[in-house]
């Protein structure tokens, strides 16, 4: 089952809670809400790259704050698998879901691979309404740089 038009990706996070679209901030918290928040897709969780990619998304997380901009890292792969990677690495920033519909999220933002029915490697900034304001994309293999999602 995929979204209709006008129906929002349905996102879990690595505890199994649901996220609004565009996740700004979880369903379940009334804490801060960022302005903008970096969407870092991931193609798969435990691919080399994927993972020492996720070494420093807790540290990007910590510079986005204080301009009021947040960070999520959205995967098709399931919140099971979520939960374990952020254990074994430690992550304290959320890690989302997009696994049924499956690429939804990706699809949105026009980040899905159809082909693959990965995401592609990269990260948007949206708002709340859910507008693209930038994009940082890596060819396949090959790291984001954190440098380049505080510009």
């Amino acid at each position: 089952m995929t979204p209709g038009p006008g129906e929002p990706p349905a996102l879990r996070d690595q505890h199994g809670q649901p996220w609004p679209w565009p996740p700004l901030a979880p369903a379940h918290d009334a804490g801060p809400v960022p302005s903008r928040v970096w969407l870092l897709f991931l193609p798969g969780a435990f691919t080399p790259v994927c993972m020492a990619e996720l070494t420093w998304v807790d540290d990007l997380a910590a510079r986005l704050t204080p301009a009021g901009v947040g960070l999520r890292v959205l995967s098709c792969d399931s919140a099971a698998v979520l939960r374990t990677v952020a254990e074994d690495l430690g992550i304290n920033t959320p890690l989302l879901s997009d696994f049924w519909p499956h690429g939804a999220a990706a699809r949105a933002v026009g980040e899905l691979n159809e082909t693959t029915g990965r995401p592609h490697r990269s990260s948007v900034l949206v708002d709340a309404a859910g507008t693209v304001f930038a994009r940082v994309r890596a060819e396949a293999g090959t790291q984001r740089r954190l440098e380049d999602h505080l510009d």
